[in-house]
């Protein structure tokens, strides 16, 4: 009991800490996509690896780690400030970089040959200059390198998403959606097969293995970051996530009773 306590007091004091911009986010029309050359999950080069951004956080390590399960060779580019030792322990090659230079993050995706991009960068808390800057890098020297696919990571309320967040969390974090939904209408206009996967709260934890990708407009969960490594990864070669953006969905926790049982 004490301990649910804990996470109850931790979980509101986070929202309750959160920038106070009270306006209600306006959603952008559908951006209208450069050409598209049509790829398959066959078609993606198969010598080719995976390349991921913000690869130090929580998240980018459950998609390395996910990568390497499967036999993937994982390149990181990674702040030379950066814990990169549960990389390192994996055995991903690392580039030192900053995703806000553009010859860094070139230079990054020259290095060896690759089928796709993943991006799991973001900002800190009223710094979005990733979030729109480092993305827009990513994707403008991915399409440069004639790399055929990426996977962009956002969140629940970004872009056409915004229906499925909860109130609070839309008066509380416009900035911060503004930011998400501008990386996603850069992928979508630059002509690249894309997803774009779009998570609500992130835990800690094993997987529960009931997570799923979703278009249902109104869905909405808490969802472990290993779960949502293996969703990522799982998407490089689904072709039915191609140039979308879905909802990575738990039905087993959808509710904070659910996550604290």
């Amino acid at each position: 009991m004490a301990k649910m306590v804990h996470r109850l007091v931790l979980f509101f004091f986070t929202v309750l800490a959160l920038p106070t911009e009270a306006q209600e986010m306006e959603h952008p029309p559908p951006p209208k996509a450069a050409p598209r050359v049509a790829v398959t999950g066959m078609s993606l080069p198969a010598p080719g690896g995976i390349m991921i951004f913000g690869a130090t956080g929580g998240l980018g390590i459950e998609v390395a780690r996910a990568l390497v399960e499967q036999g993937t060779k994982v390149t990181a580019m990674v702040r030379p400030t950066s814990d990169a030792s549960a990389l390192v322990d994996m055995g991903v090659t690392l580039i030192e970089g900053d995703a806000l230079s553009l010859d860094d993050v070139t230079r990054a995706l020259s290095t060896s040959p690759l089928r796709a991009v993943i991006s799991a960068l973001g900002g800190r808390r009223g710094d979005y200059r990733v979030d729109i800057g480092g993305n827009k890098n990513v994707i403008d020297a991915t399409r440069q390198l004639g790399i055929p696919r990426l996977v962009l990571v956002t969140a629940i309320g970004a872009g056409h998403g915004g229906p499925a967040a909860p109130w609070y969390i839309k008066y509380f974090m416009k900035e911060y959606f503004q930011a998400k939904t501008a990386a996603e209408i850069t992928l979508q206009k630059s002509g690249l097969d894309y997803t774009i996967v779009r998570p609500g709260w992130l835990l800690n934890g094993e997987p529960t293995g009931t997570a799923k990708l979703s278009d249902a407009p109104e869905a909405f969960s808490w969802i472990t970051r290993a779960d949502l490594g293996r969703l990522i990864v799982s998407s490089i070669k689904d072709e039915a996530t191609y140039n979308k953006a879905l909802t990575a969905f738990d039905a087993e926790l959808t509710s904070i009773f659910s996550v604290f049982r």
